[in-house]
Formats: C-alpha cells, sequence, structure tokens
C-alpha cells in the first residue's frame, strides 16, 4: 500500500527546493560579481598607474623646455582638471599629443612661453 502525503508537506519541500535552488542563483552572481569587482579593481589600478606615467610626460616636457610648471596633489582630481582646462603649455601638449600640431609647431608655441617667462 502506498503512502499518501500530505499536501503541507509537499508545499513545505516545494518551498524548500525553490528556496536552495534561489540560494544557489544568487551564490553564483554573487561570486561572478566578486571576481568582477576584483577586475575592475586591478583594472583601476592600472588605469591610474598609466595615467600617472601621462602627468610625467607633461613634467619630463617642461623641464626639458624649463618650463614652470606645477600640478595640484595627485588625489586632486578636480584640481588636475582645472590645470588642463586653464594652463595654456598643457593645452599646446594636448593639441600635439592628439596630432592637431605638428612637432615643429608644437616647438615655435612653447619656445613662446619661454619668450614670455620672465625666467627665460
Amino acid at each position: 500500500m502506498s503512502k499518501i502525503i500530505p499536501y503541507s508537506t509537499l508545499l513545505r519541500q516545494q518551498h524548500v527546493s525553490f528556496l536552495r535552488h534561489k540560494n544557489r542563483e544568487y551564490q553564483e552572481r554573487e561570486n561572478y560579481l566578486l571576481g568582477l569587482r576584483k577586475l575592475l579593481f586591478q583594472v583601476e589600478g592600472q588605469m591610474r598607474q598609466a595615467e600617472l606615467q601621462q602627468l610625467e610626460v607633461f613634467r619630463e616636457v617642461a623641464g626639458h623646455f624649463a618650463i614652470d610648471f606645477k600640478l595640484p596633489d595627485l588625489g586632486d582630481r578636480v584640481g588636475l582638471q582645472e590645470v588642463f582646462a586653464t594652463d595654456p603649455f598643457l593645452a599646446v601638449l594636448k593639441e600635439f599629443f592628439a596630432g592637431r600640431l605638428t612637432a615643429e609647431e608644437c616647438n615655435e608655441k612653447i619656445l613662446a612661453f619661454q619668450d614670455e617667462s620672465p625666467a627665460g
């Protein structure tokens, strides 16, 4: 003789099975997100390092041409944006690095800055 399982027991088992399935689904997504967060952290670190190397290029060019050039603290993102938006020397370099000026044109403009500066 077969045993009859009460409806409440079946319903409870269905709920438990559903919850276990959703827990597995959630954990899989959580592990995927954790991996993406780690990857994003690594990429952000690499991007920051590349940004610092780019800033060093601007410093080297300024040093080569003896241009008085100061950047705000590296953590001051707004300050960096302001300097890049308002400094004429950086504007010339940005134009050159963007390919809108030749090396000769860039050199002429930089030399004009030297002529204008009190130390030059």
